[in-house]
């Protein structure tokens, strides 16, 4: 094979690999493609140009996001929660009223909930998360609240000072709060960088409902966010462990379980 064909097999494998990515997690810094796929930064923005002029991608500052509207899909192969996180999340979203102002937690479970709002939403909708703005940015939403700030890349979520600058500014009439961990001592983030900023969307709301899975009661996660409660409400697919149950009940929260 000639070097110009090692060099274009060499360029389709990458953006290959570049677009698959961004299926997944949502979106690539320049720096970030060019240190792990061992190019120049002008190597990576010619691909990212290519992938644009296909209709794949979009080139945003530092780098690039899907289309608007294009869908992520999990970071597992199989995800074995996610039928379980489409019927939580529609369950929960019958709560928002026509007109609702709203926030929406960061991770799977809070995308869930952003794709399941029904086209008579007309209100606001408020949040840190990556993939949520990027499923509504299409929706026909009138208002869409993006907290920017620090890019947290394990759960595609904006954190730090600038985004909870933004948020004590706000108010919701309910939070959809989707934390990675919960046990009778309370409720937990993957940081505390993302801990902050979940505990300010939790003072900004009237009701703070709690929407999970079962993988959250088996999820150990190392920021404590608040205690028990603090919440309103829970809506998750299977009955809570006998020890949360029993501490969910004393601080009058008692969830609803969404049968499969």
């Amino acid at each position: 094979m000639t070097d110009t064909g090692l060099r274009y097999e060499a360029a389709t494998e990458r953006r290959s690999w570049m677009l698959s990515t961004l299926q997944t997690v949502g979106f690539l810094s320049v720096t970030d493609l060019a240190r792990q796929l061992g190019v120049s930064q002008m190597t990576i923005r010619r691909d990212l140009h290519a992938l644009e002029d296909d209709g794949h991608v979009r080139l945003v500052h530092g780098g690039a996001s899907l289309t608007p509207g294009a869908p992520l899909r999990s970071s597992s192969p199989e995800d074995d929660d996610a039928e379980a996180r489409e019927r939580v999340a529609a369950f929960a979203v019958g709560l928002v009223g026509d007109k609702d102002t709203i926030a929406i937690d960061a991770g799977a479970t809070g995308h869930a909930v952003a794709r399941a709002l029904p086209e008579t939403f007309r209100g606001c909708v408020i949040s840190h998360s990556l993939p949520v703005l990027q499923c509504l940015s299409t929706g026909g939403l009138e208002r869409v609240v993006a907290l920017g700030g620090e890019l947290l890349a394990g759960r595609h979520a904006f954190v730090g000072p600038t985004t909870e600058a933004a948020t004590a500014q706000l108010r919701v009439r309910t939070f959809f709060f989707t934390p990675c961990g919960i046990d009778a001592r309370g409720l937990y983030a993957a940081s505390p960088a993302e801990a902050s900023v979940q505990r300010q969307l939790m003072d900004i709301a009237d009701d703070v409902v709690l929407v999970v899975t079962q993988e959250a009661f088996r999820t150990s996660a190392p920021a404590r966010i608040a205690p028990l409660g603090r919440l309103t409400r829970l809506v998750t697919d299977q009955r809570p462990p006998a020890e949360l149950a029993c501490a969910l009940r004393r601080v009058g929260v008692l969830p609803h379980v969404v049968d499969g």
